[in-house]
This record gives structure tokens, sequence and C-alpha cells, in this order.
């Protein structure tokens, strides 16, 4: 019974992969328009054929007629393409003679089924004057409405009455979120594999090879799930230096699942190299620097005569100590005898109990069920559905998604009626029935890709939209969006598995391979997969190609024979001279759709690519193309178009194709605004030159993520600003509004007032930067109350003349991150707003954060606070880099306070002294000592003015605060542990070139911050103290840069216990500083510093990267033959003894920047896999 119900599916999932909306839409209306009425044939076949096709089949079966209907679908298949094919090129003429009108005049804004309309009516009044294409297209239309019309008798002829009752087409819902994967009933086989796995075996004391362990069961039955539930465990990541993950999932492959294996192992692409001892020594190389890996191959499939074949694979599988594992998941329990599987686990089936609670996880997921007399109706059938799913956690996942899209009685009760509901290819099938017929035509085009393909969401759903695979009428949503919705569905289903990593849900997703089975068994007419390993002729009736083959050349005479062909990929680069094969696939592939390309390896697309005249999408991410032909440029249909980042500059006529979605690129496109279809444009540049005007953005209302607009200054004013129309454009998510910093200066700064009014950004605009502006008032769309729907990101740069932040307060209601970046004017702040996550305040110099009692001292001490002990060590920390450091925070120190004296209004004649000193030159002793007292000079200078103002002000934000950045302003200590207070959400704190700070706040306030994981100091040259820092129980980052008053030794005892990563720059280090307790401690970088001559990090256990830069006293490193270091550099550090070199042990990787240093290493025979 399962096998003719899906026979019967696969029928008639080829026929609806052919019946794609798109085509039924364009036929309905223009097919009439050129005298060809087919409306009622058409509503023959959606109403009556289709619902019961099922019912058609199987009385053809009991009948003498199964031939006759078998013909028909296929003539029907044939007139459907066809006529596809020619209404396709019949727009396709129509966009081209618009293209041809002059590239001064921009399109006008029209929907293609709008253009093919008015251009069919005028060819229907004239049918006399029909060229010969259109006759053609005419006489195809009429060939279709008769073979459509034979449906009617055929259904007649079959007994079958009309108006059958149609299934209700499912309801595309969005996914809002993925709940991290939860397993059931696998607990103890999980901890018994682990207990496996972690144990040594006595086959293992004397080698250090591996040694393998099989999880065995049928399909569906949990085996990949139960390994990922083991593979992703503490105990198993602990014990586990590397851990790798392939999925085999068809014939073995050496060189291409060695590859894989290296990917895996190093997290990255592996090197293109195809020679197998090549692939073989880095393999080995990799392993041998761990002291044991697991390798877990899933779905291994192991055939006759292969032993050998795995021999290769798994031989350089060596670790340099014992314990390494390999796991293995199969249906069979026959498995390679070169992967030594001691242990064979029998997956057995899971409690009944377990499957309900399986079923139940599945099925009532989703929003909750509010009437709880249908909850308890609801539990019981859910109870006898589990009775009958035999213990299949497949099938109860499966079911049980599908039945969480209606949660209906009576849905739930047809199910209890399936036949054979145990079998988990049974229930898929039932599930795949239930989906929506455009849902069933994406899920089947996936079977283009091999079992356990990653799939990312994005590209595939370009290319059910270059196909046309689902209904694209709902004038609310964008046709990627139904896309995305159409991928969530399926994978609310479990037709699609998200890939998590540590509970993170990857960017990619994944299919089971009894899913992967069912959309290759339904497909298998109109889908191919061209493989080295399965040697097969390509049915004539293939509309979807992918190929995974070595050479190209000698399957190109039976590809090139595919005239009707829509989808071609290369799923892999190939030996082949690319060039050669490019020409014949165009010569014989004019009908292509979708064209993704890998094999490409010559650096010139061909100017043939012009004569596809039906492509939607052309990928040539993965090629060695560096430039694209102007015929390119013909490919008016075209809507997707990728390419390799070698190339930098587009077609002249690019803008040319105005069905173009998504362009991804570099440079600038004149007469970009005839691209209305397009919906990203990361930058528009405005020039005074034609073609670049403001206007271009006018009906580019498509336009979606985030676009920068930048030149304001070639806007001429507010008329001008207001072509662009930016208030259309309901798709932007980000608005970015820039005048250069080289514009006009003799322009009236009233005009950027203009100019910003005409730039009325959409409603819904989720976040808007305005950059370079210099007027003192806000346009009125900025202040008008409730404008903005959700603006969440606000930031204000090189505004020079803003005073105060916008009064509207409804403009911050949502906003949860706020930038103020050179704002000079700007001298208070309004109350924050409490949704606030992010804030950042950089070069606001008239934003001075002190207390009044900070004020009161500032004044009594302000010329006894620069000690010598600060002169000694700044001219300590000159010596490791010149002084290049102390000379680069003078500058900004000076350009500071010069600004803020011109804003004060007070005489700036007496900095021309430090001036002169910044130019100065002599003896390096006597630039050193007036360069570091002209800095201690500024500093007064900058109290006398912070005081002479005498305005106190403190910083409050919201206790949701996430991130906080303060970047060259005014904070003192006091104000400072107020802003902290109470934010137990913080977990990013940067201060930088924060010159009035002395000390860090007390423990009592840093307690409080018990999510700060990151914290950055740069260049406060006055931070005596780290305060409490050391109560901050969460921080894992820590870096602290050129503060060299900082006193960093172990007395100090300022560092916590959590830190992971420590970096010290530009300091002045004990010898004890690092003699403290860091247990977690795992990177440690120190460079340009002064330190004592020894540093003792033997303790620092956990250390596994060490880099060392411009220590020029350091001589000696104590405990470090006790460390074993994954990775170390050593660049100038000058005086390191030879006898401590020689000490080193690292595993991966070393760096030296001595020839000294690196030629005793390689005479001690330091101990180190890569240098």
């Amino acid at each position: 019974m399962a096998e003719v119900a899906l026979a019967v599916a696969g029928v008639r999932a080829g026929l609806q992969l052919v019946v794609s909306p798109i085509l039924k839409k364009l036929l309905a209306d223009p097919a009439r328009c050129l005298g060809v009425d087919m409306v009622s044939e058409l509503h023959e076949l959606e109403t009556n054929i289709m619902p019961q096709f099922t019912l058609l089949v199987e009385a053809a079966n009991k009948s003498p007629h199964r031939a006759m209907l078998n013909n028909w679908i296929q003539q029907l298949k044939d007139a459907f393409c066809k006529a596809e094919d020619l209404l396709d090129e019949h727009e396709y003429n129509i966009l081209k003679r618009e293209a041809e009108k002059g590239k001064d005049s921009l399109i006008e804004h029209a929907s293609s089924s709008g253009t093919i309309m008015k251009h069919v009516h005028t060819v229907s009044s004239r049918l006399s004057n029909l060229r010969p294409k259109n006759k053609k297209l005419l006489d195809q239309l009429k060939e279709l409405k008769l073979i459509l019309a034979k449906a009617k008798g055929l259904r007649e002829l079959l007994c079958l009455p009309a108006g059958a009752s149609t299934m209700p087409a499912a309801v595309i819902r969005v996914a809002t979120s993925i709940a991290p994967p939860k397993v059931i009933g696998r607990d103890k086989d999980r901890d018994d594999i682990i207990g496996l796995l972690t144990k040594l075996i006595a086959a293992e004391s004397d080698t250090s090879r591996f040694s393998g362990l099989a999880i065995v069961g049928l399909g569906g039955m949990g085996k990949s799930t139960l390994a990922q539930y083991v593979y992703n465990d503490e105990r198993v990541k602990e014990h586990f230096q590397v851990r790798m993950w392939v999925c085999i999932s068809r014939k073995l492959d050496v060189i291409g699942h060695t590859r894989l294996i290296i990917e895996s192992a190093k997290g990255g692409q592996c090197p293109p190299v195809d020679n197998l001892d090549t692939l073989q020594c880095i393999l080995r190389d990799t392993l041998k620097k761990s002291e044991r890996f697991l390798l877990v191959l899933d779905d291994v499939w192991f055939e006759k005569n292969s032993n050998e074949d795995w021999e290769q694979l798994l031989a350089p599988l060596v670790s340099r100590h014992t314990g390494s594992k390999v796991l293995v998941t199969s249906r069979s329990e026959t498995l390679p005898a070169a992967l030594y599987c001691k242990e064979i686990i029998i997956l057995k089936e899971m409690k009944n109990t377990d499957i309900l609670a399986l079923l139940k996880e599945h099925a009532f997921s989703g929003a909750a069920i509010g009437d709880q007399r249908l909850h308890e109706q609801l539990e019981t059938i859910a109870e006898k559905l589990a009775k009958r799913l035999g213990r299949s956690p497949l099938a109860a996942k499966t079911v049980g998604s599908q039945l969480s899209r209606k949660k209906d009685k009576a849905a739930w009760e047809d199910a209890l009626r399936i036949d054979n509901l145990s079998d988990p290819s049974r229930a898929l099938l039932w599930s795949y029935e239930n989906l929506d017929p455009s849902l069933q035509r994406c899920f089947l085009y996936c079977s283009l890709y091999p079992k356990g393909n990653s799939f990312i969401m994005e590209e595939l759903v370009r290319m059910w939209v270059g196909e046309g695979l689902f209904d694209s009428c709902n004038v609310n949503k964008r046709i990627e969006d139904i896309g995305r919705d159409c991928f969530d569905e399926m994978l609310s289903v479990s037709f699609f598995q998200p890939v998590y990593n540590d509970g993170i849900i990857m960017d990619w997703y994944v299919m089971h391979d009894l899913v992967h089975d069912l959309a290759e068994s339904l497909s298998k007419e109109v889908c191919f997969r061209l493989e080295d390993d399965k040697m097969a002729t390509i049915p004539q009736t293939v509309r979807h190609l992918s190929v995974r083959v070595k050479s190209l050349k000698q399957h190109q005479r039976l590809i090139c024979r595919l005239h009707h062909l829509r989808t071609f990929v290369c799923l892999e680069p190939v030996t082949d001279d690319a060039r050669d094969i490019f020409q014949q696939v165009v010569q014989n592939l004019k009908k292509l759709r979708v064209l993704i390309l890998e094999f490409y390896n010559s650096s010139n697309l061909p100017e043939s690519v012009g004569e596809l005249k039906h492509l939607r999408y052309l990928n040539l991410t993965r090629t060695s193309i560096s430039k694209l032909p102007g015929s390119l440029c013909a490919l008016y249909h075209l809507q997707y178009l990728q390419f390799s980042p070698q190339v930098e500059t587009f077609p002249e006529k690019i803008f040319s194709l105005s069905k173009l979605r998504n362009l991804e690129g570099r440079g600038q496109i004149p007469y970009i605004g005839k691209l209305i279809s397009l919906h990203n444009l990361d930058q528009f540049c405005v020039k005074k030159q034609r073609g670049y005007e403001l206007r271009q953005l006018k009906d580019m209302n498509n336009l979606g993520g985030s676009l920068s607009v930048s030149n304001l200054e070639n806007v001429a004013g507010k008329d001008q600003a207001l072509e662009a129309k930016l208030h259309q454009k309901n798709h932007l998510e980000r608005l970015h509004l820039e005048w250069s910093e080289e514009n006009d200066m003799t322009a009236p700064d009233s005009l950027h007032l203009e100019t910003l009014e005409g730039l009325v950004p959409p409603p819904q605009i989720r976040g808007l930067t305005i950059k370079g502006y210099r007027y003192a008032k806000y346009p009125g769309w900025l202040l008008r109350d409730s404008y903005f729907q959700n603006l969440e990101s606000f930031a204000l740069v090189n505004c020079s003349a803003l005073e105060i932040l916008p009064s509207n307060a409804a403009l911050f209601g949502n906003c949860s991150s706020l930038h103020l970046k050179n704002v000079p004017y700007l001298k208070t702040l309004p109350s924050l707003p409490a949704s606030l996550e992010e804030l950042v305040i950089k070069k606001c110099i008239l934003l001075m954060f002190i207390s009044s009692d900070e004020l009161k001292q500032y004044d009594e001490r302000e010329n006894t606070m620069m000690t010598d002990s600060l002169k000694s060590r700044l001219s300590s920390t000159w010596e490791v880099d010149s002084g290049s450091n102390i000379k680069d925070i003078l500058l900004s120190e000076h350009s500071s306070l010069k600004r803020l004296m011109k804003l004060m209004d007070v005489d700036i004649s007496h900095l021309q002294t430090i001036e002169s000193t910044l130019k100065r030159e002599g003896s390096e002793a006597l630039v050193k000592e007036d360069i570091i007292n002209a800095w201690i000079c500024c500093h007064v200078e900058r109290i006398r003015l912070i005081c002479k103002r005498n305005i106190s002000l403190q910083l409050v934000p919201p206790s949701g605060l996430c991130r906080l950045h303060l970047y060259s302003c005014v904070v003192a200590d006091e104000a400072l542990a107020v802003c902290l207070v109470g934010l137990t959400a913080l977990r990013i704190l940067s201060l930088k070139e924060i010159m009035t700070l002395t000390t860090l706040p007390s423990q009592d306030v840093l307690q409080q911050l018990t999510k700060l994981d990151e914290l950055f100091i740069n260049s406060c040259w006055c931070l005596r103290s780290l305060g409490g820092l050391r109560a901050v129980s969460a921080l894992s980052i820590f870096s602290l840069c050129s503060c060299p008053s900082v006193e960093l030794t172990h007395e100090s005892d300022f560092l916590p216990f959590s830190l992971g990563m420590l970096n010290i720059r530009h300091c002045v280090v004990a010898a004890d500083f690092l003699s403290i307790d860091l247990p977690h401690l795992k990177y440690l970088d120190m460079s340009h510093c002064r330190s004592s001559s020894s540093l003792s990090i033997g303790h620092l256990t956990s250390l596994r990267t060490l880099s060392l830069e411009n220590l020029q006293d350091l001589c000696f490193l104590e405990g470090l033959s006790s460390l074993q270091l994954f990775g170390a550099e050593f660049v100038h550090v000058p005086n390191l003894s030879m006898k401590c070199i020689s000490q080193l042990r690292v595993q991966e990787y070393l760096f030296v920047s001595s020839p000294v240093m690196l030629n005793h290493m390689l005479s001690v025979e330091v101990h180190c896999q890569e240098i």
C-alpha cells in the first residue's frame, strides 16, 4: 500500500513541479487576450483533476486506460513548459524594448504581469499583424488548450465525479524562534556510549591508533540524533581535543571525504588540493597535534569490495596519545574491518512513554491552547496516535510537527485513519501530502542536493524564486519573504533540521536521509543528480540537474541533450577547461532559469552568457571570474547576480537589468535608478555628474536592509532632496545620511538643514545615522511626535553645530543604541530611554561628567596633581617604541584641548609652545622631556578649563544597558561610579583616553556588574588603581593599554579569577605581577611593556596561547617548561635567554622574529609541530 501511495505521489509531484503558480497566472488572462480562452480548462485541472489525482490514477490502474492517462500527463507537462518558454521570451522582448528606450529615461514602475498585459492587449488588437514569434506563441496556447480539454473526457471515462472538494491550503506561518533540540528517551544510551568512548581498552594500550564504536539501527530510529547528543556532551568535549563530524550518506569518496574530515578538524576550508597523498599528510599532521580525537562518521553505507577504500580513508587517523575513537552510525551491522569496531550498539526501540512524550513535544509546540477541553481531547488523540507510531522517533517527530500546524480535533482524528503509520516513510509521505502545493514543489527541488548537504536558506530561497515555485501574488509581502516562510514551514514540520553548535543555531540546515529519500523518489522524473558513483542515463523529462563529477567533459553530450533544462547546478569544481564546456552549455541549454557554477576556472566569463534569455539566478561566487562581459546586460529576466570578490567593476549598461533584485559587489553604477526591483544598495554616492544625481533613488522603493547616502554636499537643497522620495522606501531598515569632511565650506550651513528636511526617512526605519551635519537645528520630521514607529538605533557623527539631542521623547521610545561621536557643542544629555542597551560617547568635549565635590577637589589640587611618578613612568615607557605612542596621544590631547578652548572662547595663543614642541627636533632625551612636559601642560590646562566651566553633570544610564563605550571625554572617578551603579546587564565596558580618571569604582559598585564579560581600558594615563575589579565575577576578557600609572604588582591583587584572556600593552609590569591565581587564563598577550628581567608563568596551567612582543627587559620566563601551549609568538624579545626557549612546548604554531632564536630552537629540537 505504501509503495502504491508513493508511486501516485511521484506522478502528481512531477506534474506539480511543472505547473507552477507563476505559469498559471501568466496563462489565465494573457492567453484570453490573444484569443485563446482556457479559463474553463484550467478550472477543470485545478478543481477536478488535481484534488482527486490519487483516485484518477487508481481508477486508471483498474481499467485499460492507464497508458492513455500517462500519455496525457506527459503531453500536458510538455505543453505547459513550451507555453511558459514562449511567454517568457515574449516578456523578454518587452523588457528589451524598455531597456533600449535610452539611458536617460527612468523606467516606470510596473509589475511584470502588468507589463505583459499591456503589450498583449496591444498585440491582440492587431492579431493580423502578429510577428512570427507571437504566432508561434498563439499556436502553442491553442495546443495547450486542446490538451487541457482532454482532462474532462478522461475524468468522465474513468467515472470520476466533478466538483470534488479540495483540501484547504495549508497556512504558511512564520516561525519566530526555534527552541534548542530536546532529546527524549536516550539518556541511558548516551551515557553508555560516552562511557565506552572515554574508557581506555586493552587493545589501545600500546598504540596511537583509534578504535571504533558503531550505533546500528533502522532508518528513523534516532541514530544521528543520539550521536549528536553524545558529540555535544561536555564530557566528550573535555576528553577529546579534536572532534570531527562527517556525513557519509553515499558511496565512499576517499578524496572528497578526506577533505571533509580536514575541514571539520580545522574548522575551516580545506586547501584546494586533489592529491590524496597531500590531503592525508595534512590530516595526519593536524591530528598528531592532538592528544585524542573523536571522528563521527554518520550514516555509513558499506558496500562489498570497498575495504581498501576505507583503509585509505582511515590511514591518516593517528594521534599522539592513546584513546582516539571513531563513532559510526549505520543501518547495517556489517561494517568495514578498517573501522576496528570492537563494540556495536544495536539501538533499541524507544518506550511507548518516550514516543508519546516526543510526539507531544512537537504536536503541542507553538501557541498554547486556551481551550482546556480541546487540549484534553487532543491529549487523548495523541495517546492513541503514539501507540500506532511503532516506536519510531522520526515518525513521532514528523507526525507531531505536522499536527502542530493545526490544533484542531478533526485534523488530528484524520491522522488516526492513516494506514501503516508506524512506517516512517509512510508518516513522511502523509506529512508531505498535507503541505501546500507550493511547499511541495520547494521540497522536491531540494533533491538536487546530495544527502548530508548543508542548506543555506537564502541561497535556496533565491533558487526557488528563480524557478517560480511558489505563488507571489501577495502584494503585502516580498517574494523572498514568502520563500522564507516556506522554508520556516518545512522547518516546523521537520523536513529541515537546524544545526546546533554549543546550543547556538548555525546558519545552515540539514535534511534527514529518509526525508531526502522521499524528495528524491517523488521528483526523479524532473530532478536529477549526476554523480561519478551513480552512472545512469538522465531521463529526457528532467528539468533540474545538479552535477558532482570530477570531469564534466565526459558527460557533456548527455547534458547538452537536455534542451528543456531549467536548473543547472555544479556542486564541486571540475578539472576540465571551463570555457569550452560553458560554450556548449550556452548553445544547448538556452531555457535555463538557474545557473550555479563552481567549475569555471577562467578569469573571463564569455560574451555568450548573454544568450541565456530566460536566466533568473546566476551564481559565480566560487569561480575565478574577475571580469563580467557586457553581454550580461542583455539578461533582462535576471533577478539575482552573485559573483566572486575578484570582480571590482560592473559592465557599463548593468542598469538595463530592470528586474534585478539582488546585486552583490562594489563600484558605482550610473543610472542605477533604472534598477527599480533592486533590494540591496549598501552605498549611494551623490555626484553632480549625470546619472549619479540623488533623484536616481526616486523609484527604487524595493530597497531594503541598509542604505548609506553620502556626499550630500552635492545636493542643491530641499527640492532635490525630496526627489529621492526616501519616505517611500518602506523596506529600508537602516539609513545613513552623510556630508563628506571635504564638503564645500563656502556653502551656507542652512543648506544642510534644507537638504535634511527633504531627506525624510520611512517611518518604519530601525536605524538612523546623521554624519557631517553642520547646522544647529534639527529637521521638522525628526521632532515630529510618533513619526518613527520603531527606531532602535540613532547616531550623530561629526555634527559640528548641534548643542542638544532632539527634544522629541517619542523618538527614543524604542531606542536600544545611541551613538554620539564628535558632537563638540553637545553640552547635556536628556534622560536616557529605559530600552537603551548600547551607549557610545566619543569626543563630545563639552559633555563633562563630574560631580560638584570633584570640581572643588580639582580646584584645590590643580597645580599639584601631576607627580614625578607619572613623569618617571612615561619616561620609562618612552624607550619601548621611541615615544611614538606618547606622541600620538599628545597630538590627540592637543587637538581636543584646542577645540575645547575655542568652544569656551579662551585665548589659545599659549598653545603655540606645545605645537612647536611637537615639531621640534634634537637629541632624543631633550625631545622626550619636552613632549612629556607638553602633555602635562595640556592636562593641567584641561583641568583648569573644567573648573572654570564649573558645571557638574551625571551620566545615569538605564539598568538594562549592555554595552558602554566612553572615548576621549571628561569622566571623573565619582561620576563613573554613579554611572555603573546597578548596571546588572552590562556585558562590555570600554574606556579610552579618559585622562580625568584616577581609579575604577570600589568593590561595592563593581560587584553589581554580574554580567560584565569584557573590559577595555586604553590610554587613561592618570589611572592609578583598578579599584574593586577583582569583584567582577564574570569577567573573561581584560585589556589594559597605555596606562602607565597603574601599579601592576602581585600586591595589587586586582585580577578576577574568571579571567580567560589578558592583554597588557604599553604598561609597567612588576616581577610578581602574574604570581596571582588565574585558574582559567588561556590567552596572555603582553607587548611594548617595561618589566623586570623575569616573569613567573608556570602556575598558569590553563594557558594555551602566549604572545610576547617588544619586551626589551625580559630575560627569563619561570615555569615555561610546565606549560602545554597551543601556540606562542615571540616578537622582538631580544634578551630572552636561549635556556628559557629550549623549555618551550607548543602543539600548533610558533612565531619568532629573531633568526638567532629560530636557529637555537632548531638546534635543540624544540617540541613544536609547525615553526
